[in-house]
């Protein structure tokens, strides 16, 4: 008994531990709060996020679109009767799929996790991420802005990327500041592969460069690398970049 338990204990471990990455509709069920978001693979619900504001980490898909979902199973409870996922990535795919349209009502016992802010308007201003705590910059830095998967749109978190980059590139009057854009593979759960389209390295490159320039940042150049990295299924998201390299 004793053993059969143990061997359950690694399977779930095992299990909790798996990263995922798959392309799926996206479902949104309703709640008495916020709405949430799952995506079904191979039998099973995913929990990806609720409904929020341009703020959060996490931005909802659309329907009637795919989404690419990279994430790692996480330990604990279910989720608006999903699995959570963390770390988490979301890919909308741009391709118009009227099956993926699945609505679910509010059920008794299903509830969104509480959100620091309601999904609606705000006569708040919209605060942007605060850098980490600490932080002190001294000499050579890089900063890196992540992208969704084929992907140039510059999202409200990594907008403050690029302005802390600009900052720091302007407080020590650097010498030289190097954008360098790159694309990516995807390695799928099922084996299957996608890559990012060509030429959009040197597109987000191109655009980073010219938001430090619209800042105020001099001596910036960008270059970008025109093959996708490869994938591995586990690290792919962090892949699909740009580094911002501020040099004394």
């Amino acid at each position: 008994m004793r053993a059969a338990f143990c061997v359950w204990l690694f399977a779930a471990a095992v299990a909790a531990a798996q990263d995922l990455s798959f392309v799926a509709c996206p479902i949104v069920r309703d709640t008495k709060t916020v709405p949430c978001f799952l995506a079904e693979y191979q039998g099973e619900t995913y929990f990806l996020g609720i409904q929020q504001d341009i703020t959060a980490a996490f931005h909802p898909p659309q329907l009637k679109h795919e989404v690419l979902v990279e994430g790692r199973i996480k330990e604990g409870p279910r989720v608006c009767g999903g699995i959570p996922l963390a770390p988490l990535s979301i890919s909308v795919v741009k391709e118009v799929n009227p099956a993926c349209n699945t609505l679910l009502p509010a059920e008794p016992g299903i509830e969104a996790p509480p959100a620091p802010r309601g999904a609606g308007p705000s006569s708040h201003p919209l605060a942007e991420p605060a850098p980490p705590a600490n932080e002190t910059l001294t000499g050579r830095q890089e900063f890196t802005v992540r992208y969704a998967f084929n992907d140039d749109y510059v999202e409200f978190g990594s907008i403050a990327v690029v302005r802390r980059a600009a900052a720091y590139a302007t407080k020590i009057g650097a010498s030289a500041v190097k954008v360098t854009g790159y694309c990516a593979t995807t390695l799928l759960s099922n084996g299957g592969r996608l890559v990012e389209k060509a030429g959009l390295a040197e597109k987000r490159a191109q655009d980073i460069a010219t938001l430090l320039r619209g800042s105020g940042v001099a001596a910036v150049t960008a270059d970008w690398n025109k093959d996708a990295e490869p994938g591995d299924g586990k690290t792919d998201a962090s892949r699909r970049r740009v580094t911002i390299e501020v040099i004394p």
